[in-house]
């Protein structure tokens, strides 16, 4: 049986791929590549849209029975998916990393390679994300924060030819890569998801399922559903200014205003939604309306 693979076209979406059929084991399959609409959106400098522009467009297709399996970054999933009939395993950071030499979902701040890789506030970041916008004005005091489109290649062209100081990157993405990178690595909350690869697939198809069920991480499954309950809870989307993880069974999460921030930890999603509301969090989101 020669598997169908949806994925996006990206050096690092080929690359788990790799990793992933890797895992499973497929002695055949056949790349059907996607050029998104979050691609598309991309490439024309937009910033303001939806992570499911990235992977609806491949799940469709899993809809239509075109591809068996759809492969995306974790990620890129949405907290709620609006196409039914679909489900989803996790392969985690750790579980990818396993037999490999990565071991970090962190984000890393990559400087050129004649740089000292030490920031300085007068440095100018470039990043696409919200979160990691006011992570660097924060906790890095940073003053001079710009927009970054494109995929890793392109964002790291940008910064040796001079148009940033340094960029964030997912540390992750960026080892799959095998990038030789000039960094320091940052320690900032990211997401539960960050570094883990997500295989959907067409409920129907129990081939399919009974192939990809060994590599299926049922605790991370039930991490990301923790976390996205949370952030169901407060309405929160992936242009919205807060982080959440889960780490040691317990929550973590840090909502960004304009000019402060809260953090603060709980055992689960409702327990979280309440401290949020205690701490004024809906304040600072509606900040960035």
């Amino acid at each position: 049986m020669k598997i169908r693979i949806g994925s996006r076209t990206s050096k690092l979406a080929l690359k788990q791929v790799e990793i992933a059929m890797k895992r499973i084991g497929a002695p055949s399959f056949e790349i059907i590549g996607v050029d998104t609409a979050g691609d598309k959106r991309s490439r024309e400098n937009k910033v303001q849209f939806d992570k499911k522009n990235f992977v609806e467009d491949i799940d469709n297709l899993l809809v239509d029975q075109k591809i068996d399996i759809a492969i995306h970054s974790a990620k890129d999933m949405p907290a709620v998916s609006n196409i039914s009939g679909l489900d989803e395993i996790y392969i985690s950071n750790d579980l990818v990393q396993s037999d490999e030499k990565y071991n970090s979902r962190n984000d890393i701040l990559i400087f050129r390679k004649n740089e000292h890789p030490v920031f300085k506030k007068n440095m100018k970041i470039g990043t696409s994300s919200l979160r990691r916008r006011l992570q660097s004005k924060f906790f890095l005091e940073a003053t001079e924060i710009d927009n970054l489109n494109g995929n890793v290649d392109t964002r790291i062209k940008k910064l040796n030819d001079g148009e940033y100081d340094c960029i964030i990157l997912a540390k992750a993405g960026c080892e799959r890569l095998e990038l030789d990178l000039n960094y320091s690595e940052l320690e900032h909350l990211t997401s539960i998801s960050q570094g883990s690869i997500c295989l959907r697939f067409n409920k129907k198809s129990e081939e399919i399922f009974k192939l990809l069920k060994p590599l299926n991480d049922n605790e991370m499954k039930r991490k990301i559903k923790e976390c996205n309950n949370f952030l169901n809870l407060i309405n929160a989307d992936c242009n919205s200014a807060v982080a959440v993880d889960y780490m040691d069974e317990v929550l973590q999460v840090e909502v960004y205003g304009k000019k402060e921030f809260i953090s603060f930890s709980a055992l689960n999603a409702e327990e979280a939604f309440m401290r949020f509301e205690e701490l004024d969090g809906l304040r600072l989101l509606n900040e960035h309306s």
